[in-house]
């Protein structure tokens, strides 16, 4: 056959493919309405892994790796799982306001909550509506989707705005500056603090994490889980005080990590496109999250870092491991090289 013949072969095999998913898709819809109906969870984790190892049996069988088979399975749970939890869910309509509506977490929420059946207004200059802050008052539930230093500020408004009954709720990624007044107000209203571990180009919940942070009023907890249970994520129930520790590890020591990875980089005397031309596996690897670390905004990676009680810890442990593995790698001896590699391994292998 000629090239063009066998392109041709391809596309045809490419069509019959994407008609394949759109149809596995519509079936998978059916099962969220059933699943809706009968009361059952959206994701069933142990049955993805059957799914899963059955593509990578049929693989094998077809001469196709584990790797290709995974991926493609991985990718077609997820859009059945998307589906599914599209299936609209019976529920009591609320009226929402989200402060900071037209930023892009603010959107992201928005979609989200009027998916779920849910009225909702952007209270956000940006959006050009008209409405501020007091038009929160009467709405059923209120989310707070501002720049963490004009959190506090806005929570004080909404405490002398909103009656007890409003849920209110939170999205910063840091809650130690609004920890005391997230506190005092539980006592008065129905609030708590959530933290979406996941940014606005997440298309769903799937297989991402949600933090719940408890502030000292459990009935706003529940009530927050139930907005966001069986989405396909993974919920954390966890006291306001607990969050900014293990943020220190998961935001402030990541980012940190690739700041000094890509500093060391720039300030190396070899250009970004030479070092491409000698790039390893693992070089390569760690490149999409370093570039998209350096594209970030530099004002809100600032305040993750100096605005977290906890900073200081992360900072002095991350200072003297790098001090002791520059030490250990400059050994003659390799056995305490050899010993951080092997706990390292025992640390994510769970021993």
């Amino acid at each position: 056959m000629e090239l063009d013949e066998l392109r041709d072969g391809i596309r045809k095999r490419d069509e019959e493919i994407a008609r394949l998913i759109s149809e596995r898709t519509d079936l998978a819809k059916q099962v969220g309405e059933y699943k809706r109906e009968h009361g059952l969870p959206i994701r069933n984790v142990e049955v993805e892994k059957k799914v899963i190892d059955r593509y990578i049996n049929n693989g094998k069988e077809r001469g196709l790796s584990e790797e290709v088979m995974r991926t493609v399975a991985s990718a077609l749970i997820k859009e059945a799982v998307d589906a599914e939890a599209m299936v609209p869910v019976k529920t009591d309509p609320k009226r929402v306001a989200i402060v900071g509506g037209a930023g892009k977490m603010g959107v992201w929420m928005s979609d989200f909550m009027r998916e779920s059946g849910h009225e909702v207004i952007a209270i956000d200059p940006a959006a050009g509506n008209g409405l501020t802050i007091g038009d929160c008052r009467g709405c059923d539930i209120v989310i707070v989707s501002v720049p963490i230093h004009l959190a506090c500020e806005t929570l004080s408004q909404l405490d002398e705005i909103c009656s007890e009954d409003t849920l209110i709720f939170d999205l910063t990624s840091l809650k130690t500056p609004i920890v005391e007044k997230l506190r005092s107000m539980a006592q008065r209203h129905m609030v708590c603090s959530i933290h979406p571990m996941f940014g606005p180009s997440a298309t769903s919940m799937y297989g991402r994490n949600l933090i719940i942070c408890d502030c000292g009023n459990e009935a706003a907890v529940e009530d927050v889980k139930r907005i966001f249970d069986d989405h396909g994520g993974n919920i954390r129930i966890m006291d306001v005080e607990q969050h900014d520790s293990y943020m220190s590890y998961v935001l402030g020591l990541t980012h940190a990590v690739n700041i000094a990875l890509f500093t060391v980089l720039e300030r190396s005397g070899y250009t970004f496109e030479d070092l491409l031309t000698v790039s390893s596996t693992t070089f390569n690897k760690g490149l999409d999250t370093n570039r998209s670390v350096a594209s970030e905004d530099p004002m809100l990676y600032y305040g993750i870092q100096h605005m977290n009680s906890h900073s200081d810890d992360m900072w002095e442990l991350f200072s003297n491991t790098v001090s002791e593995l520059r030490e250990k790698s400059l050994d003659d001896d390799p056995e305490g090289f050899v010993n951080l590699m092997n706990a390292g391994r025992r640390y994510f292998e769970g021993n």
